[in-house]
């Protein structure tokens, strides 16, 4: 089937991208996902074959992939000549895929608010994100959670995180940190990390080593909270 035609009966108006002339299957699904992502309205796999200039067969084997995967879903059919067709489009996870300068944005918020907001203030708004932060992970860690449940939901938010053996019992090392650039721009920031720890252990976090400050790791030891009038 013509590309044009294709788009036609899916009732889409899509912008030019000429088909593609590999067909590797790792550039096909690439492809779909661009398609998906230029296209107004949800395609039809054989509106998606034509672009690519590959089978129905083969489209429809890398949009079920793709669908699998958590990229691609379903979405209303769409009224051809014939009969209605399956229309696909991107999932929010398909749209993530695409580059975002997340990281940027959130400089620029750090670099205004630092010029704006005192630094007790700043400190203590860094806190209050790490405790949101804990708030949601409280129904996966449980109350007073072990450093190898903390180092579990660390990596699940990205860190490269583990348990290790310190002076004083287990401590968690991160060997990267989700939030480094806004760290060495602002240490406040760290906060977040020592926040969360706090909220979710139950107990004192001593951060021990901080990549922030040179650093080739972050390491948390924990310690339990000292009761009120005891000596230091």
């Amino acid at each position: 089937m013509d590309y044009k035609v294709a788009m036609a009966e899916s009732g889409t108006r899509l912008s030019e991208v000429p088909p593609a002339s590999d067909t590797e299957p790792a550039r096909s699904r690439d492809r779909i996902l661009e398609l998906l992502l230029k296209s107004e309205k949800p395609l039809p796999v054989q509106a998606l074959a034509a672009a690519l200039a590959i089978s129905r067969n083969a489209t429809h084997q890398h949009v079920m992939a793709l669908e699998r995967e958590g990229l691609v879903e379903r979405a209303m059919a769409i009224p051809t000549k014939g009969r209605p067709s399956q229309g696909f489009q991107l999932s929010a996870a398909g749209k993530a895929t695409f580059p975002r300068q997340y990281a940027l944005l959130a400089r620029q918020f750090l670099a205004e608010l630092t010029r704006h907001v005192p630094a007790a203030q700043l400190h203590r708004s860094m806190e209050r994100i790490g405790r949101s932060l804990a708030a949601s992970l409280a129904d996966k860690a449980g109350p007073n959670a072990d450093p190898a449940v903390i180092a579990g939901l660390m990596r699940e938010l990205g860190y490269q995180s583990s348990v290790v053996e310190g002076e004083d019992g287990p401590e968690i090392e991160a060997h990267n940190c989700v939030f480094h650039d806004l760290a060495m721009a602002n240490s406040a920031v760290c906060e977040v990390d020592l926040s969360l720890l706090r909220a979710l252990s139950g107990k004192d976090v001593d951060h021990r080593r901080c990549m922030a400050l040179g650093g080739s790791s972050c390491r948390f030891a924990f310690q339990s909270p000292k009761s009120p009038g005891s000596n230091p």
